[in-house]
């Protein structure tokens, strides 16, 4: 009878888990990125207005001062 004794300690497993997180994550990205060229390439991809948004932007609500640096003198 042979038994087989593994042991992984716990910097080796989170290491192990870590390389799996990262490897799924970049399939992940790299498929999402895979689609939105191929949809672009054949006219099915989403365009987005930069502009429109820096223009609609309520900027009335904003108020800004300057410091007033002649109360704060330094003995």
């Amino acid at each position: 009878m042979s038994t087989l004794f593994a042991y992984i300690d716990p910097v080796t497993g989170s290491l192990i888990l870590q390389l799996i997180a990262a490897g799924v994550m970049t399939a992940l990205v790299f498929f999402k990125r895979v689609k939105a060229f191929v949809l672009g390439t054949f006219g099915f991809g989403v365009v987005i207005d930069n502009e429109s948004k820096i223009e609609s932007a309520d900027t009335s609500t904003i108020k800004l001062e300057q410091p007033d640096w002649e109360d704060k003198k330094v003995a």
